[in-house]
């Protein structure tokens, strides 16, 4: 099952700690892949265990998480929520039958570019 972490604003604190979460989720070298907010900044990762690429700029189609994204957004058209916490409840819970469906999230956002960036470090 994947993990679901909230960053309720993004500067280069939190983001730092958010890579440091993600470094204790992974267990083999993994890929991690950014737009150019001024908060991700390549020397937070080390290129052993956690590798970075920052996307170009204005590229949203090359954005893995743009796909993830659009399917999450599917699931919420067309709803009204009563109260802030409820569209996140309904958020956390549509992440999370993504993360269980096998292979779902792969395929919404591993892209061969991905891949071949990967195999090259």
């Amino acid at each position: 099952m994947g993990k679901v972490l909230r960053l309720f604003c993004l500067n280069s604190e939190s983001f730092s700690w958010f890579i440091g979460k993600v470094r204790e989720c992974i267990g083999q070298k993994s890929l991690f892949i950014a737009d150019g907010a001024t908060a991700h900044k390549p020397q937070l990762f080390d290129n052993q265990k956690l590798v970075f690429e920052r996307l170009p700029a204005a590229c949203p189609e090359l954005n893995p998480v743009e796909r993830f994204f659009k399917e999450v957004r599917k699931q919420l058209k067309h709803r009204v929520f009563d109260s802030l916490q409820q569209a996140q409840d309904r958020i956390q819970t549509i992440v999370e039958q993504l993360f269980e469906q096998e292979g779902k999230v792969v395929s919404l956002t591993c892209f061969p570019y991905l891949k071949n960036s990967l195999s090259q470090t």
